[in-house]
Parts: structure tokens; sequence; C-alpha cells
């Protein structure tokens, strides 16, 4: 065109610059902006909009120069512009430029394109600003008669998940699966389901639940443990309880799901008592599970109050349930509280009249029991009798031993130490020089007592 005398124009300007960015040939694209400046040719806005385009890949040192060069000639940006600066920002996750040439366009009175929007949305929650990106949703929306795609409140449900924030889970839950009927992903229904749990929010949960085995995702523990725990902190603990017993026809519950049941009911005696006169109604409804009553006798022995604890025991026969390790396990944990041995001689029987095997846990209960009185030659022999059914006796055995050998007297201290080096254990040396100096004072005082008592007889 130029050999033949032919000056380009505009169009021909626009169009090769077109042809740049859809290329993104940045250094060539700037080359035909030069020459058109030089051809006296004055560029508009789609010659800047193609120019910014062919830089999207670079940083934003190379978006600068072309924004200052829009200002100098006094070409106004449009909504293509905006949205192509908005999305070189986005691009970068600047989310605070992004906003910032949002709210310049919004106070222009240029309205933002859709997908220009939704890449700030989307920015706001993947930086983990849910409270932000649903506010600009609910801005957009109230303002306009378009509505964004479902994916962004989607974004907004991960992102108000991620963060456990109450208010925008509800709202995008309720907007994405009440109204538009979608199914969001295992994942994501997880952050639901812990929010449910932080908050108390056991509708929600519910649902959740139902979206989960409408997708067919196998119902397991990690699924129940946050809706019990929402149930516990809405205050529906009969709710919580008829969980666990749907549970069992799942999955066992963990003790770590049982735990906010248990943390409820321990509050106070009369929480203890008011949760007792729910295992009858619930009873009366359907049968109920022996993990619900291993809940009331753990919560009896937290609170300290062995009786309750024996009387709920002696309740299973009314409600048709056996005893299991669990049971027999809080039963001797509270034992062990109070130091109660004929009680704990008589769990241990009723443990074995039941043919429940004994564990590794049921011989430390018993050694702990027998340590803790005054006479603990039982400790030994429960030793022994862990070791020849093939259980391992941990290093926590071992040192209560040591410090009970050694905090009366006894040499044993020595063989237990030696034990516990043959079992793989390493000894602090802190914790042998404690156990020496407690040994030697202890003995002496005794060497003294023996000889006062023998002066005592001669005379």
């Amino acid at each position: 065109m130029k050999r033949r005398g032919t000056k380009p124009d505009l169009d021909t300007y626009n169009l090769l610059l077109r042809s740049m960015a859809g290329n993104t040939r940045s250094v060539d694209a700037w080359a035909i902006f030069e020459d058109m400046k030089l051809y006296g040719v004055k560029p508009d806005v789609k010659t800047f909009n193609a120019l910014i385009e062919a830089h999207q890949h670079r940083n934003s040192a190379y978006l600068w120069p072309i924004i200052r060069a829009m200002e100098e000639m006094g070409v106004e940006p449009n909504a293509a512009t905006y949205g192509l600066i908005i999305s070189y920002f986005a691009s970068a996750k600047n989310i605070e430029n992004a906003l910032r040439y949002l709210y310049v366009m919004k106070s222009k009175g240029i309205e933002p394109e859709l997908r220009t929007l939704q890449l700030v949305v989307e920015i706001a929650a993947d930086s983990g600003n849910a409270r932000l990106a649903l506010d600009l949703v609910n801005a957009f929306e109230s303002d306009s008669v378009r509505r964004l795609e479902s994916d962004v409140w989607v974004n907004c449900l991960t992102a108000s998940a991620s963060c456990l924030w109450k208010d925008g889970v509800v709202q995008c839950w309720e907007y994405l699966v009440q109204e538009l009927n979608l199914s969001p992903g295992e994942g994501i229904c997880m952050g639901v389901l812990h929010t449910a749990a932080r908050h108390g929010l056991p509708d929600i949960a519910t649902d959740v639940l139902r979206v989960l085995n409408l997708t067919g995702v196998p119902l397991q523990e990690r699924h129940f443990a946050p809706l019990i725990e929402a149930f516990c902190r809405a205050g529906q603990v009969k709710e919580a309880f008829m969980t666990i017993d749907i549970m069992q026809e799942i999955t066992p519950p963990l003790p770590s799901t049982l735990l906010p049941i248990l943390e409820h009911v321990k509050k106070n005696t009369d929480t203890f008592d008011s949760t007792w006169a729910l295992m009858d109604e619930i009873h009366q409804e359907r049968p109920l599970q022996v993990s619900s009553l291993n809940i009331i006798i753990g919560a009896a022995v937290a609170l300290g109050d062995l009786q309750r604890a024996v009387g709920a025991y002696k309740s299973f026969p009314d409600y048709n349930i056996k005893a299991d390790r669990d049971t027999f396990h809080l039963l001797l944990e509270g034992a062990v509280a109070a130091r109660h041995q004929p009680l704990g001689a008589r769990i241990l029987q009723d443990m074995k009249e039941a043919d429940i095997a004994l564990e590794s846990r049921t011989y430390e209960l018993m050694i702990e029991l027998a340590i803790a009185q005054d006479t603990y030659e039982e400790a030994f022999e429960y030793l022994e009798e862990m070791k020849g059914a093939g259980f391992k006796p941990p290093a926590t055995t071992y040192k209560s031993l040591v410090k009970k050998c050694a905090s009366n007297g006894d040499p044993r201290y020595t063989i237990a130490l030696e034990e516990m080096k043959e079992m793989g254990y390493e000894t602090d040396p802190e914790f042998l020089r404690k156990a020496k100096d407690v040994f030697s004072k202890e003995s002496t005082g005794m060497m003294f007592i023996e000889e006062a008592e023998n002066t005592t007889v001669a005379r």
C-alpha cells in the first residue's frame, strides 16, 4: 500500500492490530501502533483494545504505557476496554487493580460485561475473599436483569465454605440447590457440611446428605460426623442420637464422631439427666444402639459420677442391649479415676463372662488401677498377663510403674526400667535421674522407719 502511495486508514491499522492481538504478537502490535501515529492516523478505542489484547500475556509494565497513551490522546475506554484491563489483572490474580477498574467503569456509568464481572468474582473467591465475591454478585444482580452463570455461584459457595462463613454458605447453597436444582460435588459438599457443623445448621447438613445420596456418593462416617455436630450445636440432641442409630446401618461411628454428643451430655448433671430421659423416648420409637448408652456412661465418668455410670450399665438389659468392649473400658476408666479397685475387678469379671477378649487397653487400665492402690502387686501380675497375651506394654505403663516403685522405695523400679529398654523404648536421662533420686530418698526413709521400729521392739 505504501509503495503504491496508498495511505493506510484507521480500519487498515485496526485490522492489522486485531490480527496481532489474535496471535499475542505484542512487539509487532506496538510497531504497528507507532507506525499509525507516524502516518498521522488517530487511533480510536478499538485500536487500544486490540493493543491491550496483544499484550495479555505480558506483565503490567506493558499495560500502563497503553493506558497512558489512551489518556494523552483523549480516547475514552468502553466496556470492552475495561473488560480487557480487568482480565489483564485477573490473569495475574491482582484483585486490587481489578476492583479498582471495575469501580472506575461503574463511576463513569459503564455497565460491565457479564464476563468481566465474573472474572472479578472468580479471583475474589479464589483469593479467599468470600464476602467480597458475594457482595459483588449481590450488587450486580440487584441492579441488573441479567444473571451470572451458576459457576460464579459455585465459586462463591466454595470460598464461603473454605472459610466457614455461615451466611455465604446458606445463601449460595439455597440458590444453587433449591432454586437452580444443581448438585455440587462431594468436595464442595464436605466444605458445606463443616460449615453447618461449626454453626449448628442441621437443616443444611441434612440437605447436603440428601444431595450426596442423589449423586450416588456412598454415605460414610465423614459425612455423618458434621451432621451430628450440627444437631448438637443446635441443641437437637435427640436427633443426634437418632443419627447414630442410622449410622449403625451404614458405618459404625468412630469415637471422634460421638464426641460432640459427649461434650453436650457431660456439661452438668441436669443435662445428663435430661439426656438420660431421651433414651426412653428414642427407645419407644426405634431400638437403641450400644454406642448411645456408651455416651451416657462416658458422660457420667467425665462428671466423676460413678454411681450414674454403673446405673447406666445396669440398665442395658432394659433396652435389650449387650455391653461391648467400649462399655467396659469406659467403666474401667471411671474405676481408675475413683481408685475403686473392687469395681474394676468386677467389671473385668463381667467382661470375661461376656466373652469379650481383653485388649492392650484393658490391661493398661487394670495396671493403672492397681498402681493407684497402696498395695500394687497386681500391677506386676497384669503386666505379665499382658505380655503373655502377646501385647506390648506402652512406655507410659512402664513409666507409671517406675514412678510408683521409686516413690515407695521399691527396688523393682530398676527391673521396670530394664524391661522398658528391652522393649525398645528410649528412657530420658532426666527421668532416670529423678527416679533414682526419689528411690534413694524413699529407701533411706524406710530404713529409718525400720530402725525405729526395731529399737522400739528391743526396748
